[in-house]
Order: structure tokens, then C-alpha cells, then sequence
């Protein structure tokens, strides 16, 4: 079994999506590995077949995410697969990466006779991304569930570029999400970014140049340890990305920010549009779930993992 985890991105969303991470200067893409995960795996089987937290769904071979991975490792003989989710669906978490993630490396293991080195296991996850969305893939979700932990992305070599953080003791403990059950459509949202850009639209290269002004501000306070300029970069994060374009929050995740004190910032996670936000900053964790439930918000407590794709007990 393999298993591999979502992450929360800190900053700099969107611009790990090429050709946004080679046209934005000095694009740098942060994100956290954590301990909401998936675990994938699969058995040879008389049929094809798939569970999902032990429900049955449809055949793997009907489902582009998996069609396209046993293509890509030429699998034809029918297998058993079963899934087991801590990740709530379209929650902009990355999910659908991290079970990308685990199933190309567990059917590398089974077809190849050996797992995939991580920049290897990376392009393999690229390419599918590519194929499934029909639109440019970022690559740092897919980054975080290899690698784990706390991750600093930059493109200036061409490609996607991962150096490890240290991670600082005021995001070791307990982490706060609020989830909006409206599901959101990743690669729709992103790809009116990326149009936008590449039309040459000065608003949108304007708030994507500050996005990553903003997400290297928030690299040095990381590797500083400094909580303040965190929490600065962060409200900054959330004031530009919630800018960025009108879909990014709901009404309810638009209420859910409103009503927190002064002290919290809630921050959409992923192309937004519905999904989870990230609330960090105040001292008082019990006062976020009376506040996300009047709005129909869950709150969620995660931890960062510092393990990314590895094998699982099954």
C-alpha cells in the first residue's frame, strides 16, 4: 500500500502553473505536507474493480485519473484497487495529486520491480496532471505529497526547483482549516489565471507579480522564524489572492473571514472557488468552530507531516 499526503499552500498558488512560473519574475511557490493523506492499493484481480473508503465505485479503467495511469505503465491485466481517503473531495488540498502520487509509484513498484527517485516520480506525475486536466498542470501539489514537510519551489533553472525549509516551531503544532463543502474545480478556476496572463491582461500580471514579491517575503520570514512577517505575508497572500479574480471565495467563506478577529487570517486554499480555507494567527483555537459552523463551515485540525509518498501498512 502507498501512501502519500495533501498539503496547505502557504503562497504563491497559481504561479507554479507554466508558463505563469517562467513569465512572473522570481515566482516562488510554499507549501505544507500534512497529515490528511490517501492510501492506494491494488492486487491482481479476475476483474477490474475499485473501493473507496470502502464503498464501491466505478471500475478504475472508467475514470480518467486512473485509466490514464495504467496506460502510462502499460497495465492491462485486471487488478483490485482500494483507496482510503483522509481528504475531503475537491477541498483544494491537492487531493487528486496525492492519489496520482501514490498510484504511480505503487504501480512503478508492482509493473518496474522498483520505486521511482522523487524528480523521476515528479515528471511521471507532471505529465499525467497534464493529460487528465487538458491544461497546464502545476506541479507543487504533486511536490508536496512526494517530499513532505515544508517546501520552497522557485523556476529560475527551467523547471520546478524544491529546497526543504526548516520548520518553524509556530507551524508545529496544530493546524486550523475550514472547509466549505461546495466543491471546488481546480483547473477551470486556474485556467482563467493563466488565460488572463498570457492575454497579456495588466491587472492580472500586476496581482500575480505581487503574489510573488509577496511569497518571497514570506520565504525569508520562514527561514527567519519570524512569526510577525509570517503572519503579515500571509494576510498579504489572502488580501491579493482573494483579489485575484471573483471567484475565489464563496459567500460563506466571504462571511467565515469577515466575522474572525483581527488576530486570524483565513486564506483559500488552492484555486478557491469553494474547498478549504487556512485560518492561522490567533491564540484561541475553540472560538474558530462556533464561527465556521454559522457560516456551514467544518473546522478541520491537521498537522504537518515531514514524510511524503512512502509505503503504508496495509
Amino acid at each position: 500500500m502507498q501512501r502519500a499526503p495533501a498539503r496547505i499552500d502557504l503562497a504563491g498558488g497559481t504561479l507554479d502553473i507554466p508558463p505563469l512560473c517562467f513569465l512572473i519574475p522570481e515566482a516562488v511557490t510554499l507549501n505544507l505536507a500534512i497529515d490528511l493523506a490517501v492510501r492506494v492499493d491494488m492486487t491482481p484481480s479476475a476483474a477490474w474493480s475499485l473501493t473507496v473508503n470502502g464503498e464501491p465505485a466505478p471500475p478504475p479503467r472508467e475514470l480518467p485519473l486512473f485509466d490514464q495511469a495504467l496506460r502510462r505503465f502499460a497495465c492491462d491485466n485486471p487488478m483490485a484497487l482500494r483507496v482510503e481517503s483522509r481528504i475531503p473531495r475537491a477541498s483544494g488540498l491537492g487531493g487528486s495529486s496525492s492519489l496520482l502520487t501514490a498510484a504511480t509509484q505503487l504501480l512503478a513498484r508492482r509493473l518496474r520491480g522498483h520505486d521511482l527517485e522523487p524528480e523521476t516520480l515528479l515528471g511521471e506525475v507532471t505529465v499525467l496532471e497534464h493529460r487528465l486536466l487538458g491544461k497546464p498542470a502545476g506541479s507543487q501539489d504533486a511536490i508536496a505529497a512526494i517530499y513532505g514537510g515544508l517546501s520552497a519551489i522557485s523556476f529560475d533553472r527551467g523547471f520546478p526547483d524544491r529546497a526543504a525549509l526548516p520548520l518553524p516551531d509556530f507551524l508545529a503544532g496544530p493546524l486550523y482549516l475550514a472547509h466549505a463543502r461546495d466543491q471546488h474545480h481546480s483547473g477551470l478556476n486556474n485556467w482563467q489565471i493563466v488565460k488572463a496572463a498570457c492575454e497579456g491582461d495588466a491587472a492580472t500580471l500586476d496581482s500575480l507579480g505581487a503574489l510573488a514579491r509577496n511569497a518571497r517575503a514570506m520565504h525569508d520570514a520562514l527561514r527567519d522564524a519570524d512569526r510577525a512577517r509570517f503572519v503579515a505575508s500571509l494576510r498579504e497572500e489572502a488580501r491579493l489572492r482573494h483579489g485575484l479574480a471573483d471567484f475565489m471565495l464563496t459567500d460563506a467563506m466571504r462571511g467565515f473571514a469577515a466575522d474572525l478577529d483581527d488576530r486570524w487570517v483565513a486564506k483559500v486554499c488552492g484555486a478557491g472557488g469553494g474547498g478549504c480555507m487556512f485560518v492561522f494567527g490567533g491564540a484561541d483555537p475553540d472560538e474558530l468552530a462556533p464561527i465556521a459552523r454559522r457560516h456551514g463551515l467544518e473546522l478541520i485540525k491537521t498537522r504537518v507531516v515531514s514524510v511524503g509518498c512512502a509505503q503504508a501498512a496495509s
